[in-house]
């Protein structure tokens, strides 16, 4: 195995954030696009999670969780000088709490409210609610600065930012209007207008045994 390999999907948040790091750190991957419907059997013998991401690493040691090929990326990569930035000392408790609380919380509602179709019982409204009143929180955290915890980005925003994407897409679908505060819309807009998200959101083709590899990014 010459390159570490990366499952992903296209549109996951998941795997939108490990992605984000993988470019950020400018480490390069074979890229395994697949469909989520219908899961390659070669996917599905690596995987115990059996969703993306996951990364096989070329002593082929599985990462399964997308937080963990974060951390991964910046322990392996050789571009980043300053790796404390993206996860300083004495923020760790702070970040390893809110990246919990989208995960865990916003992530919950988001789904309830995008998907409402998909769970029994599910209460439209009550989810936007729930999930705008987290997206409210998180925009008085930027009304004081650039990024969650000061002028530079932390592995919080990297691993939060596609799941408030995700957020206005399904806003935006429903025609609802002021679902996003200013400080919170500025940020996110940082991250869909960087140079990179042409690269992070490339379509390629999807993976199958013995196709031709594809890496990520594309250039």
């Amino acid at each position: 195995m010459t390159n570490d390999i990366l499952y992903s999907f296209r549109r996951c948040p998941y795997a939108i954030r490990a992605r984000w790091a993988l470019l950020i750190c400018e480490i390069k991957v074979e890229i395994r696009e697949i469909d989520l419907k219908n899961k390659p059997i070669d996917f599905l013998k690596k995987s115990k999670t059996k969703t993306v991401p996951i990364l096989i690493k070329k002593n082929s040691e599985v990462i399964e969780e997308s937080l963990e090929i974060i951390l991964w990326a910046l322990s392996e990569s050789k571009k980043v000088n300053n790796k404390s930035i993206y996860f300083p000392d004495n923020k760790k408790e702070d970040i390893s709490a809110i990246i919990n609380e989208n995960d865990n919380k916003f992530k919950y509602h988001l789904d309830r409210f995008k998907y409402a179709t998909r769970y029994q019982n599910s209460n439209e409204e009550f989810h936007f609610t729930k999930a705008n009143k987290l997206i409210k929180r998180w925009n008085e955290l930027l009304s004081e600065n650039k990024f969650f915890f000061g002028d530079d980005p932390t592995i919080a925003d990297w691993s939060i930012w596609p799941f408030v994407r995700q957020f206005k897409i399904a806003c935006e679908s429903q025609k609802r209007t002021n679902y996003l505060e200013p400080s919170i819309k500025n940020w996110l807009d940082s991250f869909e207008n960087n140079i990179k998200f042409k690269s992070l959101m490339y379509k390629y083709e999807l993976w199958e045994p013995y196709s031709r590899k594809n890496y990520f990014p594309s250039n």
